[in-house]
């Protein structure tokens, strides 16, 4: 279980839903002039066919990532493949969502597993910059020490994914202020994100080269550019509120969440980073 999974739990304790004085029968009775928690919040209901489609997709992937990982003893790659489960369960999660659109945890297993699972993606690239910067290129090469900056990167990544945990919790709320308050954290916390994640798109911009190593780079940022537009993405949906127009509109979710994430991750199948962190740079300084 990676730690995008343990955050579930945490939602569903500081959810408002979850201190309701309705009847707990396995679902929690809705009070919004009888709409649902997924009416509320989406406006429509999952398609389970196309949700079917992109969680066997992802646990494909996942597996696939799996191997790479194993055969190539890389645990610390491990967050790869991990955050692309937690992302096949999210969307497995919303077949049945639709006969169950009372289901708080299920609504939250769901909403947090495929907002946050994309923290582990980020993950990887931090640590296969600082894997890539450590083996490939003399440690004086770079002003800031590669292994320093992939920690402050993943701090942030891990900050922001708090933030937007508690967010998602709260937006669960049958009070409209709390809602509101959900809404904001989370894009807070995508924006914790963001930030540091397009500084680290400029730092890989700056050392790439022609070189044997050249194409772990090149796929890097192939990587990183389609993770970005989830990210402006995500932004721009949670900036327009609950009701907005993108969060009411499940193509999006699938037009700019969960296919250009997915592309960015089946990259590295078949460019592994460890084909290539092998060879030492004697690049002069001048050069970067």
């Amino acid at each position: 279980m990676s730690i995008t999974a343990l955050f579930v739990p945490t939602a569903y304790w500081i959810s408002p839903r979850r201190s309701t004085s309705a009847t707990y029968t396995g679902r929690w009775v809705n009070d919004n002039n009888g709409k649902t928690i997924v009416q509320i919040v989406y406006d429509y209901d999952p398609n389970w066919v196309v949700a079917a489609v992109a969680g066997s997709l992802y646990l494909l992937c996942s597996v696939c990532l799996f191997a790479r990982a194993i055969s190539n003893r890389a645990w610390w790659a491990l967050s790869l493949p991990l955050g692309s489960m937690n992302m096949a369960m999210g969307f497995l999660i919303r077949i049945v969502l639709p006969n169950n659109p009372d289901s708080l945890m299920l609504f939250l297993s769901q909403q947090l597993l495929i907002l946050l699972s994309p923290a582990a993606f980020l993950a990887f690239n931090y640590l296969v910059y600082g894997q890539f910067a450590t083996t490939c290129l003399d440690p004086s090469y770079s002003r800031i020490p590669p292994r320093k900056a992939a920690t402050w990167f993943i701090i942030s990544n891990l900050v922001s994914s708090l933030i937007q945990t508690v967010g998602g919790g709260l937006q669960t709320s049958k009070s409209v202020s709390t809602d509101k308050l959900g809404v904001t954290m989370v894009l807070v916390g995508l924006a914790i994100q963001t930030v540091p994640f397009a500084l680290f798109i400029l730092l890989c911009l700056r050392v790439y080269k022609p070189r044997p190593w050249g194409p772990i780079v090149l796929a890097l940022l192939f990587s990183s550019a389609l993770i970005m537009l989830r990210c402006i993405y995500r932004i721009v949906e949670y900036a327009q509120g609950s009701g907005g127009y993108l969060m009411t509109h499940e193509l999006w979710l699938y037009l700019l969440d969960a296919l250009p994430l997915f592309i960015g991750v089946i990259v590295y199948i078949p460019f592994w980073p460890s084909k290539y962190l092998v060879v030492k740079t004697d690049l002069p300084m001048s050069n970067f």
